[in-house]
């Protein structure tokens, strides 16, 4: 009798083992999946080894908003063509341009060397959130559209607040119709001008189209990487 007690408490004792690491196990799942939603949430991802919320790795950024095929400045790009020519993180930046049936990524501020007038060079759109306040010559590669009440704005992203801008106040005189014939699926275009802070993005105003607009500009290359120069006088 005593060896089948004991027999009992040893499978009971097994049982309940077993059940504590079930409840172990799910509530390290509960844990993971409730962290892995979190970092969703900002953006990020989980990383099982750390347990700490990770930011994405530009492969894996370029993996989520590049599939099959997409639209640069107006052309259908092969998102493999970007990835095999290393050109994933200009894709992010928004500064990838069609030269001669090829993409090219727009050179910034940090590619021009020493000993040169840095002023004579066009920044990259996304490049003008570091020079507010300087009077600089601007590379749009691709750009949205707008027009309302005889305002006409030329947007480096869909979403304006969150990129540059190119404002065309009334004394333009342009309508919808005028402005995009002018510049619609036309890249890249230079903007010249004063960069101001608008609603906390970087904003030129075009007061003189001739002089502070340039469409099909010439461009130096090296490598995958083209240099626009222009000073804005």
């Amino acid at each position: 009798m005593s060896q089948n007690n004991t027999s009992k408490n040893s499978l009971m004792a097994l049982l309940v083992g077993a059940v504590c690491v079930v409840l172990i196990i799910a509530g390290i799942s509960l844990v993971s999946s409730n962290s892995a939603k979190k970092c969703e949430s900002e953006g990020k991802i989980y990383d099982n080894t750390t347990r700490q919320c990770r930011a994405k790795t530009n492969a894996e950024l370029f993996s989520e908003k590049c599939t099959g095929n997409t639209t640069i400045s107006g052309k259908t790009a092969s998102c493999s063509d970007i990835k095999r020519q290393g050109l994933e993180k200009a894709f992010l930046n928004n500064t990838l341009i069609w030269h001669s049936d090829k993409l090219y990524e727009i050179g910034t501020s940090s590619e021009i060397t020493a000993g040169k007038n840095a002023g004579d060079y066009c920044l990259s759109a996304s490049d003008t959130w570091s020079h507010i306040g300087e009077k600089r010559c601007v590379v749009l590669s691709y750009t949205y559209l707008a027009c309302s009440n005889g305002y006409c704005f030329l947007d480096e992203k869909q979403d304006y607040k969150n990129g540059f801008v190119a404002f065309f106040g009334k004394y333009n005189m342009y309508n919808w119709d005028s402005f995009s014939a002018t510049y619609k699926g036309k890249g890249p275009i230079l903007v010249c001008g004063q960069i101001y802070s608008y609603e906390d993005h970087p904003e030129i105003k075009i007061t003189d189209v001739a002089s502070q607009t340039r469409l099909s500009p010439q461009a130096s290359m090296s490598g995958n990487t083209l240099v626009y120069k222009y000073s804005c006088s």
